[in-house]
């Protein structure tokens, strides 16, 4: 099948101001600085989920992310419904590779799954999802997986190769010192982070200094801020997008978050030094030990299939630290 030219994703069309794009490393590509995280939006229901995404698009959102293993698929099948009379051309598909194994075979076969649910013969970015196990990066260039991101490309099912995970930079690190050259990562960026096993210390420059592009999560520490008195919710939104990344994900789960997203993301003034310095300085106090950024330090955020594929409880044991 002869594939499609890029096309260059249109101005929007939402009643707010333009939302700011911004580029993703070497790929050439503007990302919103925005992007839509599905992970819990196969719990809204189908119609409302499809509307939710429809949407977002409407109003400026113009990335992406997904992965296979969300809601046993019914999010892919979803959002595959969402994206149809053409609303695919308008956004960024930033999909995760759920093979934890980090398996060619697995790999290739959950693809071909994935866009065959959105009803698109590419996905923008395919990344490996939760990279948080310390033999993550030897799995992936020696289980096969990396050689089906790359076949994948030449193929032309994909676009740019990436990878992903939240638990600690030392394995980003790992994984970037093996020499590939990724096109982006995604990593937790939030006022938190920079006080504890930071990736916006540590990993981000490295990205950038390699040519790659940045994608930020976790803004609100999982909802975590909204137990960090000294540091506001769309504060720790405005922080992340302040940072040199290509776009924050951020799981909007209601219309209503979605709103207020969009809101701030379109009126968006980033913090200059100075009040990043003290955002940082607000929250070191929380973020000294961890303990709201649990993603970091316990399993509870950790997907079933991972801790399955590497030897873990499907569920850890409650109260597990």
């Amino acid at each position: 099948m002869t594939r499609p030219p890029f096309t260059p994703i249109p101005p929007s069309t939402a009643d707010l101001p333009p939302i700011e794009r911004r580029p993703l490393g070497r790929t050439g590509a503007t990302l919103s600085v925005l992007a839509l995280g599905t992970r819990r939006l196969h719990e809204l229901g189908q119609k409302e989920a499809i509307r939710l995404v429809r949407e977002a698009i409407d109003k400026g959102v113009t990335a992406i992310e997904h992965a296979w293993e969300y809601g046993e698929g019914r999010t892919e099948r979803w959002l595959g419904q969402a994206l149809a009379d053409g609303y695919r051309e308008k956004v960024t598909l930033m999909g995760g590779c759920s093979a934890h194994l980090r398996d060619y075979k697995t790999a290739m076969a959950q693809l071909e799954e994935t866009l065959v649910r959105l009803g698109t013969d590419r996905l923008d970015l395919w990344s490996f999802q939760e990279v948080i196990y310390d033999n993550d990066p030897d799995w992936i260039y020696d289980h096969g997986g990396l050689d089906a991101m790359q076949e994948a490309r030449e193929q032309g099912k994909v676009r740019w190769i990436g990878f992903g995970g939240h638990k600690s930079p030392h394995i980003h690190l790992k994984l970037l010192a093996r020499g590939f050259a990724w096109d982006a990562v995604q990593m937790p960026l939030n006022p938190l982070d920079a006080s504890f096993r930071s990736f916006e210390k540590q990993v981000l420059p490295e990205v950038i200094k390699r040519g790659g592009g940045v994608i930020g999560t976790r803004p609100c520490a999982s909802g975590a801020m909204l137990g960090v008195k000294s540091v506001k919710p769309e504060d720790a939104l405005r922080y992340a997008c302040s940072l040199p990344v290509g776009t924050v994900i951020s799981g909007m789960d209601s219309a209503a978050v979605l709103r207020k997203n969009v809101k701030l993301a379109a009126s968006l003034k980033p913090f200059h030094a100075g009040e990043m310095d003290a955002m940082r300085q607000k929250a070191r106090v929380a973020a000294g030990d961890g303990r709201y950024e649990r993603y970091k330090t316990t399993q509870e955020f950790d997907g079933v299939l991972g801790r399955i594929a590497h030897g873990f409880l499907a569920a850890p044991k409650k109260g597990a630290k």
